[in-house]
């Protein structure tokens, strides 16, 4: 296979994950809003920095050393400022 192919098959695997992880994403967001509906109703505070470094630590876990806290936590705390603007709704 000719190494132009090859990127361009590779690029369409990269295009079918990015397409996974924004479905993902929408039903995280949605849970997520569920979530801020409750705390809203409990007049609960949004927002729990345990509960995110919770997360980062679980997932750093899980990927062993492929990805550091540092790396989990970019890729991460744009999801959580997301999350948390979406409960205050």
């Amino acid at each position: 296979m000719h190494p132009k192919d090859k990127i361009n098959e590779l690029r369409q695997k990269i295009d079918s994950f990015d397409d996974q992880m924004l479905n993902l994403l929408v039903q995280r967001f949605a849970v997520s809003k569920e979530i801020g509906d409750i705390k809203s109703a409990e007049n609960l505070k949004v927002g729990d920095p345990n509960r995110e470094q919770e997360i980062i630590d679980r997932l750093a876990n899980k990927l062993e050393g492929k990805l550091n806290k540092d790396d989990i936590a970019s890729i991460f705390g744009p999801v959580y400022h997301i999350s948390k603007k979406l409960q205050k709704k």
